[in-house]
């Protein structure tokens, strides 16, 4: 039993320590905003820097690891997307944007979940079922141990019985 419980700890720190995760600054619980650089812009903002066409995701952790990403849209950020400051682009904005060559024909009216996204959010399914399944394990050991319990409390109570009954007789 004390393997078992060795080998639930080293599981439990290997999935939360430290890792990818501490390097993308996910918090350990809630949500958080992120930016993705999408494409080059033509466009600037009032002091001259030039905007850069990002995709904004809200994503939400749990014991640092990523369990849901929700697309919000596109935005236009300086510094290819590497900055806390944006500007939000309505779907309306963003076909005059395209219609004026500011921004590439060829980008979506709706952007893209890309593969990192994907598979932050696959890692934390995969986390989720790992704490589900040794919820479900540590369930059915108490289910045994306390099944066994029960077995050797009834033999022992039919002992008694025969006990008393033998020597009744």
């Amino acid at each position: 039993m004390r393997a078992f419980g060795l080998f639930l700890l080293t599981i439990l720190f290997a999935v939360t320590g430290p890792s990818q995760v501490a390097a993308q600054d996910t918090p350990t619980f809630g949500t958080s905003l992120s930016l993705t650089f999408v494409d080059e812009t033509g466009l600037t903002d009032m002091n001259g820097a030039v905007l850069d066409l990002c995709h904004l995701t809200r994503d939400r952790s749990l014991l640092g690891q990523g369990v849901w990403v929700t697309s919000n849209g596109y935005v236009l950020a300086p510094n290819q997307c590497l900055s806390d400051d944006y500007f939000t682009l309505t779907g309306l904005q963003l076909v005059q944007a395209q219609a004026d060559g500011d921004i590439a024909a060829v980008v979506p009216a709706a952007p893209e979940m890309t593969e990192t996204q994907i598979i932050d959010r696959a890692r934390g399914y995969t986390f989720m079922a790992l704490v589900g399944g040794v919820f479900v394990l540590l369930g059915l050991i108490a289910f045994v141990i306390l099944r066994r319990r029960s077995a050797v409390r009834r033999y022992y109570e039919s002992l008694a019985a025969e006990e008393e009954a033998g020597a009744a007789a």
